[in-house]
């Protein structure tokens, strides 16, 4: 059975912040993307419309982190950031503080450390050195990075070097657009086109098909993933791989399938710090099949859409998307579907059509 699988939102809302800060136009952004992909473009939208604004980011905590940075540095313009309640309680004060070393005005109208944010754009300093060292969040240094900030961190996260190669890679492509000779205005617009048509399906999200094969065998072809990917989370591949899941690569994507163990493993020694998004489907899979989770690397858990830690232990979905895909796999009762199409809108309609095709 072939799934479908969303684009990766952590590639194209990199990719929308850098086509903003370099007047290449934006990409197009179609209904059946992740919800925060549409958060970002929108909110990007507006604020190269108004000199003021409010922007309500609901619970997207990457476009809050994100755009706190592309705002600081808009000269001239003024704009609140805000979000749902569960936003308020998702620290942002280590990118404030490192913001403001290199001149952002930026103030908290609510918590310290916490959004909402009023924001004054300006000139920032670029080149001053910041260090961010064991960053709460490794998007805080994505967020740096993408406004062209000379940040240095201790971090080795999957997610940080995926932002360096995306900016190399996006550079590496307007150097070259600035010497061709057809670069006029049509440049842009066929710049954008041509990483759009490029972005990689989402290894986070095939974490839930890994899950239904782990828990229910049978064999998923999922196009759009492959080996080499920029994404930290191609990791699961080798997680499910001790919980009885196999990967076959293809010039199209990858397959997967059930294989039997060799022995069954009473404990999975897990470190989740360069791949948190994974730990619902990981965790609950391990449940299921009666296997001990050692987990570490979960610091971040407690300050995602919801406390992960505690979403999993009480099989809790807490409006949060990877949580309800997670437990609807799993087997559990879900009280909230509609928060899945924050990151994956085609899910509900590819969990149906694997469902009728065990009826």
């Amino acid at each position: 059975m072939q799934i479908e699988l969303p684009i990766s939102k952590s590639i194209a809302n990199r990719l929308l912040i850098l086509q903003a800060i370099h007047g290449d136009g934006l990409m197009t952004v179609s209904c059946d993307m992740p919800d925060d992909v549409r958060i970002m473009s929108e909110a990007i939208r507006l604020l190269g419309e108004r000199r003021e604004a409010r922007i309500d980011l609901g619970n997207c905590g990457t476009a809050m982190r994100f755009l706190t940075a592309y705002c600081a540095q808009l000269e001239g313009q003024t704009v609140i950031l805000d979000g749902v309640e569960r936003m308020r309680h998702r620290p942002i004060g280590q990118l404030v503080d490192a913001l403001r070393e290199i001149g952002a005005d930026i103030e908290y109208l609510g918590e310290e450390g916490f959004p909402p944010l009023r924001i004054k754009g300006c000139i920032l300093d670029k080149d001053k050195i910041i260090t961010l060292d064991n960053p709460q969040s490794t998007q805080f240094v994505s967020a740096l990075l993408l406004i062209g900030a000379n940040v240095q961190t201790n971090s080795t996260s999957p997610y940080i070097t995926l932002t360096r190669e995306i900016i190399e890679r996006y550079l590496q492509r307007v150097r070259r657009a600035n010497y061709s000779e057809q670069s006029e205005r049509t440049t842009a617009q066929r710049f954008t086109v041509s990483i759009a048509n490029e972005l990689e399906k989402d290894w986070s999200s095939a974490a839930f098909w890994y899950e239904y094969v782990a828990l229910h065998g049978g064999e998923i072809t999922l196009p759009g993933l492959f080996r080499d990917s920029l994404q930290g989370d191609n990791v699961v591949a080798d997680i499910f791989a001790h919980l009885g899941v196999s990967t076959q690569y293809t010039e199209k994507g990858i397959v997967i399938y059930s294989s039997p163990l060799h022995s069954t493993p009473y404990t999975l020694h897990q470190d989740f710090a360069s791949c948190p998004d994974l730990y619902p489907a990981v965790a609950l899979t391990c449940e299921r099949l009666g296997i001990e989770l050692h987990a570490t690397g979960t610091e971040s858990l407690p300050i995602k859409e919801s406390d992960r830690l505690r979403a999993v232990r009480e099989h809790r979905t807490d409006h949060d998307h990877r949580m309800a895909m997670a437990l609807l796999i799993a087997g559990y009762e879900v009280d909230d579907t509609a928060c899945i199409s924050k990151s994956y809108p085609q899910f509900l309609e590819e969990w149906t059509k694997v469902i009728r095709s065990h009826e």
